[in-house]
């Protein structure tokens, strides 16, 4: 082995083991529903390290056992549904148990196949590294586990804006989600070039080291914060002061009704607050206590109200129904409709038809 070998060999070997130590340590860390989002995590590193293992194994020590090279690839099958039972963890999502054998049904029968062509068949050589055979069924299950982040990002996604307009801090999840994401899209990028020693071998090993010590350190930094983020309490409400109460009341009207600020389509929870000089927390318990309604609901009221007057305006007559919402602060029609339609009880179109403007708030 080449001295720039063993110092490349040392190194991935260090992020490797802390690796395996912090997977270890999230197993038995947290209370509740943290405890289990860490464990998913811990369960996640630990497979990770282990993939990276065998890459150094296989690499830099030349001539492994051929089961390591086989249990590499089963593993990449095995990282994505891992990875998307820590994302379901964290939202609370219970699946169930025949689900997830069903999503480890590929790398159970990867490892068969792969047994079965070192033992029985004359396949050995078809999955030996950098063999065509071989490499054609890594970057499968490569795609395998892009597709499996893919839909996790895009899932969470939704969630997490669900969470937000429902007034949690999502901040911290966010954060530590889309990192992790970013990095294994990294690390698979550098895993599909496995016919370029330079960029497998060495990049992808010590890449992960680096990986390693981000994420303890992300992890060190904002323990708390993570572990009250995955219990979704949102606390006790504070109570809001009279002379608050009032002055919410005269600000909101005067950004609600005179700079008709509902109308940006972007207007959100902490947009609004940041142009009351308020804090978040403290106007949405106002919205929900003295509104009688959550955000979402009490911003399209305004938006529906200021959409029929559109409606009925003469001189707007000629103009889509779809342009009014978006002059209303809508982003969608059909977020129009149903917004309308739960708000004055029936569609634009008949509203708009009705010639009416008797409009029920």
């Amino acid at each position: 082995m080449y001295q720039f070998d063993s110092l490349f060999a040392a190194l991935s070997g260090l992020g490797i083991a802390n690796g395996i130590l912090f997977g270890l340590y999230l197993l038995r860390r947290g209370q509740g529903e943290a405890r289990t989002t860490n464990r998913y995590l811990g369960y996640f590193m630990l497979l990770l390290s282990l993939r990276f293992a065998i890459t150094t194994l296989s690499y830099f020590y030349r001539s492994p056992e051929w089961y390591v090279v086989d249990v590499g690839l089963v593993l990449n099958l095995a990282l994505g549904p891992c990875f998307l039972a820590y994302t379901y963890s964290i939202f609370r999502t219970p699946v169930p148990v025949l689900f997830w054998i069903k999503q480890l049904f590929p790398a159970i029968g990867l490892g068969v196949v792969a047994l079965l062509a070192r033992t029985v068949l004359p396949l050995g050589t078809f999955f030996e590294p950098f063999k065509n055979g071989w490499f054609m069924v890594n970057q499968v299950t490569l795609l395998h586990w892009i597709l499996y982040l893919v839909y996790a990002f895009r899932w969470s996604k939704l969630i997490l804006a669900e969470k937000k307009a429902q007034g949690f801090n999502v901040q911290k999840i966010q954060e530590g989600l889309w990192g992790l994401l970013l990095f294994m899209g990294i690390l698979i990028l550098g895993y599909s070039f496995n016919n370029a020693k330079v960029l497998c071998v060495i990049f992808c090993p010590l890449f992960y080291t680096i990986i390693v010590y981000l994420i303890l350190a992300y992890f060190i930094k904002n323990y708390t914060s993570l572990q009250k983020a995955y219990a979704w309490e949102k606390g006790k409400p504070s109570a809001i002061k009279t002379e608050q109460i009032a002055q919410l009341k005269v600000q909101l009207q005067r950004l609600m009704e005179e700079e008709q600020c509902f109308r940006d389509s972007e207007l959100s929870l902490d947009k609004l607050a940041q142009q009351l000089g308020s804090s978040t927390h403290t106007l949405s318990h106002y919205i929900n206590t003295y509104e009688g309604c959550n955000f979402p609901d009490w911003l399209n009221r305004f938006r529906v109200e200021y959409a029929c007057q559109l409606l009925h305006d003469p001189q707007l007559a000629q103009l889509k129904i779809a342009a009014l919402a978006y002059e209303s602060g809508f982003n969608t029609l059909s977020v129009f409709n149903g917004a309308f339609k739960k708000v004055v009880g029936c569609t634009p179109s008949e509203f708009r038809r009705m010639g009416t403007d008797q409009v029920f708030f």
